[in-house]
């Protein structure tokens, strides 16, 4: 009766099992069963690693000590002995002592006498797999995964494993494990039986040798639930996690991973004493899906076949930009342009470490009640780690990363992941964008171009990455937009013109009465709004839920057409992201080198205007790109180039007509005022030139009107120079002076 290495017989000869069973020592069973178990892990886990992991040992001794860490798959161990990874999970401290026992060994009978590895189990069950919220007291003991994202870090920290004291006494040292992270432990008595002198703590004193203990690297990290395992209404859990020894240190806000490790408790303590009520703690045994984009959307093979099979119908353009909010009546080109955006460009690094980014800004600029919310909301729910947010509840911390002191870190200071950080590789929809705070507006610059946000606060300097699609939205400051004016639509919205010009692509949505449009639209809604079912009625069960896709295939038919089910968008867009990069052709590069310098020869009413710049540029490589990717080409060919040029076309069009000037975002000033506003300085200059360094205001109006320029307009443009900073008027003077 041979198991796991050792014989029942022997051991009850050993151990006197008979007499155990006899006076039923239940205790004294289970105290035989884990020596054993002991004895004989190391043994087990040699076997392993020698039939199994000899070469990647190999490699770790090559790599040390940049690599400290041997990774074993789960999957393997089963492998090996079934009951043996069974054990792992139900018993993981005994195996990650053996195995760490094991390596080490190992390596020593190989000649590296200097090394002390780790032993890290990855690839889980899934049946050990949790989210933050499902964690109960069955787990606690137990090895299992969390699927989360990282939102708070703190500083890596020595921690004391194995504390040695000295007794103040008689100069005997004493060595006491330290299994609490959050308390230091004190010998009770300097012990006798050690070679101690026998006193108490309270007749001596211990002092703790920090040359002889052991210390080991220590982090706190907080772990949340993935956006898209929360239910509706609720906040996010979150977890206090450790890491500790080479896992110190590898994880940034924002990351998301999977933590492989151990609950254990901690009693919660109010008024100074400890509470029958327990706090849980995750200590990080392993680490996978390190930024390993979209990994964590699961697509199978039936549905990677599907996904291919989509990819190759004629209208596959015309199928997305029907499943992109169907409810929404038309808006044909604003929805080709987010289809666009969702499958978005391929980001590259170039040899002088500059990178080009692949993601799509987006601007909706619109009238009150043209479903600009709508549009977002849905935008937000079919992108992989799509996340939504409003301008006015969105401040610069919350969108970027906060800085917030933890308790759990002995209150130092610690980064909080903001909004763009968790939609890292995905896609931000910031509504009412226009009516964020200026100086929580100005944070966006750099995580919109750099896609990166560098953070010094409270003594923290560190970089953040928000490689993510912007589609924001924002209202005229005026409540509707005027056509007919000197100011561009651009002006028109509480927006910086710089910001304005980090957008690829700026749609101008107004809400014109039109009476056949408008019938249309009225017939729309009320259809749409009959077609849905009760609310109640389907939280109550009473109902099923219209959201829930019935369709096997993933492709429904409605009287909006034939459109994707939500979950199917979502796994196609990761599924073109993670494997199709497409290159552009040379065709391709030609047409839009040749859009490009046609468009440059294009002046405005200005001398100062310029129609195009190589902003834009990138951007219609970055929407041929996305083009491809939507057929999962690797190619993006002539017919993509020819999409990203009738688009940006479109919406150039539509923003400011024939003439476009991109001077105009820059400065959100029209090219005649720009001239206007030139000429009377021109004028100030050249009288206050002639007249000791002051101009006469009433010389300067006459001068105006020979440049076509009336005496209100000119008061205007003085009282906005005066205003800028850029001309003094002294007051209860009528003359001027150039700053």
């Amino acid at each position: 009766m041979e198991t796991r290495g050792w014989d029942f017989r022997e051991v009850m000869a050993k151990y006197r099992w008979h007499n155990c069973l006899e006076v039923g020592n239940l205790s004294r069973i289970s105290q035989v069963l884990k020596m054993l178990q002991e004895f004989d892990l190391p043994a087990r886990w040699t076997s392993l690693i020698q039939d199994h992991f000899a070469e990647s040992v190999h490699n770790l001794a090559q790599m040390w000590p940049d690599e400290q860490s041997l990774e074993v798959s789960y999957r393997v161990i089963e492998g090996f002995d079934h009951e043996f990874a069974h054990d792992i999970v139900q018993h993981p401290e005994l195996h990650f002592h053996a195995s760490n026992q094991a390596l080490r060994q190992f390596l020593m009978d190989a000649g590296h006498t200097t090394m002390y590895p780790f032993v890290r189990i990855v690839h889980l069950p899934v049946d050990q797999v949790r989210t933050v919220s499902q964690l109960r007291a069955d787990d606690i003991g137990t090895m299992l995964a969390i699927d989360a994202v990282t939102t708070k870090i703190s500083g890596v920290r020595p921690r004391i494993y194995a504390a040695t004291f000295e007794c103040m006494a008689c100069g005997h040292s004493m060595v006491v494990n330290q299994p609490n992270e959050q308390e230091l432990i004190e010998p009770i008595e300097c012990q006798q039986l050690d070679g101690g002198c026998g006193r108490a703590k309270r007749q001596t004193r211990f002092e703790l040798n920090q040359k002889d203990s052991i210390l080991i690297n220590s982090q706190f990290i907080e772990l949340q639930e993935l956006p898209e395992q929360m239910k509706g209404g609720i906040q996010p859990e979150r977890i206090i996690c450790i890491a500790e020894h080479d896992l110190a240190g590898k994880l940034n806000p924002g990351d998301r991973v999977k933590g492989n490790g151990v609950l254990f408790i901690r009693s919660q303590r109010k008024g100074g004493k400890d509470t029958p009520v327990f706090d849980i703690f995750l200590r990080i045994h392993s680490l996978e899906r390190q930024n390993i984009p979209l990994e964590e959307i699961v697509i199978t093979e039936d549905e990677e076949l599907q996904i291919k099979e989509l990819s190759r119908r004629p209208d596959i353009y015309e199928l997305f930009a029907n499943s992109i909010a169907p409810s929404i009546f038309g808006m044909n080109p604003v929805k080709q342009s987010l289809m666009l955006q969702l499958f978005g460009g391929v980001a590259r690094l170039n040899p002088d470490g500059t990178r080009n980014r692949g993601d799509i800004h987006i601007l909706l600029m619109g009238d009150p009640g043209v479903a600009k919310s709508q549009l977002l909301s849905y935008m937000s729910t079919i992108s992989p780690r799509g996340r939504f947010t409003s301008g006015q509840s969105a401040s610069a911390a919350g969108l970027t990363a906060a800085a917030v002191q933890d308790s759990a870190a002995d209150g130092r200071w610690t980064l909080e992941a903001g909004a763009l950080v968790l939609a890292d590789l995905g896609l931000a929809a910031i509504d009412e964008f226009d009516k964020m705070n200026e100086g929580d507006r100005s944070s966006m610059h750099e995580a919109m171009e750099q896609q990166k946000i560098s953070i010094s606060k409270a003594g923290i300097n560190a970089s953040l990455r928000t490689r993510c699609a912007v589609l924001a939205a924002a209202n005229p400051k005026n409540g509707r937009f005027e056509p007919v004016s000197e100011v561009p639509f651009t002006a028109q919205i509480n927006l910086a013109p710089p910001l304005v010009s980090r957008f690829d692509i700026i749609w101008l949505l107004t809400d014109d009465p039109e009476s056949e449009k408008d019938a249309k639209i009225a017939q729309h809604i009320i259809g749409n709004r009959l077609q849905g079912t009760s609310e109640l009625l389907v939280s109550e069960g009473n109902a099923p839920d219209p959201t829930k896709s019935t369709s096997r295939s993933g492709v429904e038919n409605s009287e909006h057409g034939e459109t994707l089910s939500r979950d199917l968008i979502r796994k196609y867009i990761a599924y073109s992201k993670r494997t199709v990069h497409p290159s552009l052709e040379q065709d391709a590069r030609d047409t839009i080198v040749n859009f490009y310098v046609e468009t440059r020869k294009q002046t405005g009413d200005s001398n100062d205007s310029v129609a195009i710049t190589a902003r834009s540029l990138e951007a219609l490589a970055r929407l041929a790109e996305a083009s491809a990717r939507i057929r999962l080409s690797q190619v993006a060919t002539l017919e993509d180039a020819e999409r990203a040029v009738r688009m940006t076309r479109l919406w150039r069009e539509e923003l400011m007509g024939g003439n476009f000037d991109e001077t105009t975002l820059v400065t959100g000033k029209k090219g005649t005022v720009r001239h206007r506003e030139k000429a009377v300085l021109e004028i100030v200059a050249s009288l206050a030139a002639n007249n000791g360094g002051i101009a006469q205001l009433l010389d300067v109006f006459n001068e105006a009107e020979r440049y076509d320029i009336d005496r209100a307009t000119a008061e205007n443009i003085i009282e906005q120079l005066v205003q800028h900073g850029r001309m003094i008027r002294p007051s209860g003077y009528e003359t001027l002076q150039i700053v």
